[in-house]
């Protein structure tokens, strides 16, 4: 009896601690946008998944790095000047996608991300980015993305009276 009384208490502290889908979607997304903006090196790499790229239209096309062609670009410990928020984000099973905004003293970057849950994690598979003119927004089909006034309001903040969404297990594997 005293086995099973340790085994629910174990079971329930863990089921307790568990982070919610959003939470570890949006603990990927800051981890990615304060790791690069605190100079926080292996905290910005850790947002990615160890083969995750990156694409851009620059001078000569698209171009491409890899991650750690990027993370070798921050200083380590140094703080950047920018400022930094999640536009926002949506899931479905464990696939998610996500619009980040860096605002630089001339101009501001966009980053579109897609994002795996692996092994209870969410990571950065793929990020295509672009520089944009500060004075522009984001046009979105999401009218809470869209809206420049919505600074700071992401999908959770938009749903904080919902309650959360029941974990579901994802579906078989379709071949895709």
């Amino acid at each position: 009896m005293k086995k099973i009384i340790a085994i629910a208490i174990l079971f329930l502290s863990l089921t307790a601690n568990a982070q919610t889908d959003a939470e570890l979607i949006t603990q990927t997304l800051n981890d990615f946008l304060e790791g690069g903006t605190n100079g926080e090196v292996e905290r910005f790499k850790g947002a990615f998944f160890s083969d995750a790229i990156q694409k851009a239209v620059g001078k000569t096309g698209v171009t491409g790095m890899s991650v750690e062609t990027l993370a070798s670009k921050i200083k380590p410990n140094q703080k950047m000047e920018r400022t930094t928020r999640i536009i926002s984000w949506s899931y479905a099973g464990t696939a998610a996608t996500a619009v980040t905004e860096s605002e630089y003293a001339n101009n501001k970057i966009i980053d579109l991300l897609n994002l795996l849950k692996v092994n209870n994690q969410w990571k950065i598979i793929s990020r295509v980015y672009s520089r944009i003119e500060k004075n522009e927004d984001v046009t979105s089909s999401n009218p809470v993305a869209a809206d420049p006034k919505a600074k700071g309001k992401t999908p959770a903040a938009t749903s904080a009276t919902k309650p959360a969404p029941k974990p579901k297990k994802p579906v078989a594997d379709d071949g895709w």
